[in-house]
């Protein structure tokens, strides 16, 4: 619908002809009337003023392109920029200098700009602005903002172009249509046509990104606008240009959920992607306790549900027997059941119902046929169905399924981490356990962790007894681009700095986003990152073992070893004014991570380059595709 958005903007079709494309869909009549009204653009200021009870608009003039995008911001309460930008930018960093209010926080990768941005948005829940140099900044910022994408998260993008008088050369940094390179991801994409014109392009920017289902959206601005002086313009207020994002599910599809769940024997709420940006688990929680439901995450998701709940059951479709045993599957989430490695996921019964909720209408019912297909906000609908389930009059029975279930989980799940428990290379359940017994309760936790994600939430508590805003909770992006993790923390900091945080990463991941460590440095940002180092590329090496080929047999893996040379990370650390440590001795984690907590409590940064086992098929193979090209005399 990016596409009929932009029309409807742009004055090519009426609020009418838009509902009604918003409703072929599946998107509510209200729904479409809350999105139609959120896009509607004033026809003029007074318009944008008749109402004397609406907080009035701001006019500013004599000033540059570049000023006004910062009184923007500063208007709608933005208070940082993420960014490396170039000598296009120069307008708009000049107008910085005198406006404290407006923090440019310097990456020195495009991609941690985008990571971070996205960190900041999601710990804050505000709508976060990037600025990149150019077309270079562009390309390398596109792999985050896929992560932005596929996780619905609110970044503004902007990036600066050579002068409009420049376009169509094909001259150094310009490109055409520059705007459209990451329109596949983006919820709306835009060349700024002139100065004039920043103010209003922002606004739309703004909420676009916020409109259900939320995403980036990316703005070129000519390096003449952000230095041309314009005439008398208008800011509207942030109060009048809010987006509703909990988009009321039909109430004949509350009843039927309701009645679905009731029914079922074994029923499983499954939690993906639109769960990441709105806060459902005490609803959720309280689903899945009045109708005895299990309560599973996607294949990529973080652990966004308080885990040491009893219905918790971890990510769906890592236990076969247990999906193949469900009779109403509920996700809540645009991407259900994902396809990977040609099997279908989550393999559930062909005779289970299903249902299907979400504000991604072209998602729902893609990948499996469904039962109830919903096109509403997972939050509003998880609302509904808790008061509708409390009108049946139910109540809580402990003695079910999924009790006896994730009892047999815990015990299992124990007996492993108690055998591993003085393993070196260091177990992920005993790091799990160092950490969970020292990291505080309400900690913010992000983690980039391909294969070991599956195992951390088993040892490391997030306490469904406590308030949401008083226990851990955890980011992490499914989108499978690397380098995310550690910028992504340093954000979630940024935007909370009363709430510790720490990074869990791979150490493949790692090296993708090592360049974040210089802004963490810079502004004295106190997290604890700790490097999960296998010396590998896990993932790579499991694929190919699925393949079964020459690779599997041979032990030979291509493009998996990250030993040769062995990076030593507390080093490199220190390169950016870091300390840090290497840790090989489970024995030595106690007192590692006490050494990581006191340097946070000083205010900066610290390392854990923790030595950590392999799994799998394959794990002891320490083969690599090494050559010399001294040796051949090149």
């Amino acid at each position: 619908m990016f596409k009929e958005a932009k029309d409807f903007i742009d004055n090519k079709i009426d609020r009418r002809t838009f509902m009604s494309k918003l409703k072929n869909v599946g998107i509510s009549t209200l729904g479409a009337s809350t999105i139609a009204s959120s896009l509607s653009i004033p026809a003029d200021s007074a318009a944008s003023t008749a109402d004397s009870t609406a907080e009035p608009s701001r006019f500013i003039e004599n000033i540059t392109g570049g000023e006004l995008m910062a009184e923007f911001l500063i208007e709608w309460g933005v208070p940082y920029v993420f960014g490396l930008a170039g000598s296009e930018e120069v307008g708009f960093l000049d107008a910085l200098v005198d406006r404290d209010k407006l923090s440019y926080v310097t990456c020195i990768h495009e991609n941690a700009a985008m990571a971070m941005a996205d960190g900041y948005s999601r710990a804050t829940g505000k709508t976060s602005i990037v600025n990149l140099h150019s077309v270079a900044g562009a390309a390398y910022a596109l792999g985050q903002m896929v992560s932005c994408y596929r996780d619905r998260t609110p970044v503004v993008v902007t990036a600066g172009r050579q002068t409009t008088e420049y376009r169509g050369s094909n001259g150094f940094l310009e490109a055409p249509n520059l705007h459209k390179l990451p329109s596949d991801y983006a919820q709306w994409t835009w060349d700024v046509t002139s100065a004039q014109t920043i103010s209003e392009t922002l606004r739309r920017a703004f909420m676009l990104s916020e409109a259900p289902p939320g995403g980036p959206t990316f703005l070129t601005f000519s390096k003449d606008h952000w230095e041309t002086k314009v005439g008398r313009t208008e800011i509207i207020p942030r109060s009048r240009s809010q987006v509703d994002i909990d988009v009321a599910p039909k109430a004949s599809h509350v009843k039927l959920i309701a009645d679905y769940l009731i029914a079922a024997k074994r029923p499983m709420l499954f939690l993906d992607d639109d769960c990441i940006r709105h806060e459902i688990s005490s609803e959720v929680q309280e689903i899945a306790e009045l109708v005895g439901a299990g309560v599973s995450l996607g294949a990529r998701m973080p652990c966004i549900f308080p885990n040491t709940h009893p219905n918790f059951c971890g990510n769906f479709g890592t236990d076969k027997d247990l999906a193949k045993s469900i009779d109403c599957f509920w996700a809540l989430g645009g991407h259900m059941f994902k396809v990977i490695n040609k099997s279908p996921v989550p393999w559930v019964k062909r005779d289970a119902k299903i249902i299907h909720t979400s504000l991604a209408g072209s998602e729902v019912g893609r990948n499996y046929p469904v039962d109830i297909a919903s096109v509403a906000s997972v939050k509003a609908t998880a609302k509904a169905v808790v008061k509708e389930l409390k009108k049946r009059k139910l109540t809580v029975h402990e003695d079910n399924w999924v009790y006896e279930y994730s009892k047999k989980r815990r015990i299992a799940m124990k007996e492993k981490a108690d055998h591993e428990h003085d393993w070196a290379p260091i177990s992920t359940s005993r790091l799990m356990r160092e950490l969970d017994a020292q990291v505080a309760p309400d900690a913010l936790v992000t983690t980039e962790l391909i294969l070991s994600k599956y195992h951390l939430w088993d040892y490391f508590k997030i306490d469904h007894k406590k308030p949401f805003n008083e226990r851990r909770y955890n980011f992490a992006t499914n989108s499978g681009v690397l380098g995310w993790g550690l910028a992504a923390s340093i954000g979630v900091k940024i935007g909370k700095p009363d709430r510790e945080a720490w990074c869990l990463t791979g150490d493949g991941a790692f090296n993708f986003g090592s360049q974040a460590l210089w802004s963490a440095s810079r502004y004295d940002v106190p997290i604890g990152i700790v490097i999960f180092n296998n010396g590998e590329y896990a993932a790579n090496r499991k694929a190919q073992n699925f393949y079964n080929g020459r690779t599997a047999e041979t032990g030979n893996y291509i493009g998996v070893n990250l030993k040769h040379p062995d990076i030593q990370y507390a080093k490199m650390a220190e390169s950016y004014d870091i300390n840090g440590e290497r840790v090989e001795n489970p024995n030595d984690l106690k007192e590692a991570i006490a050494r990581c907590r006191a340097e946070m409590a000083l205010g900066r940064p610290y390392v854990l380059d923790v030595c950590i086992e392999r799994f799998d098929k394959g794990m002891d193979s320490e083969y690599f595709d090494y050559f010399s090209v001294a040796s051949q005399g090149i």
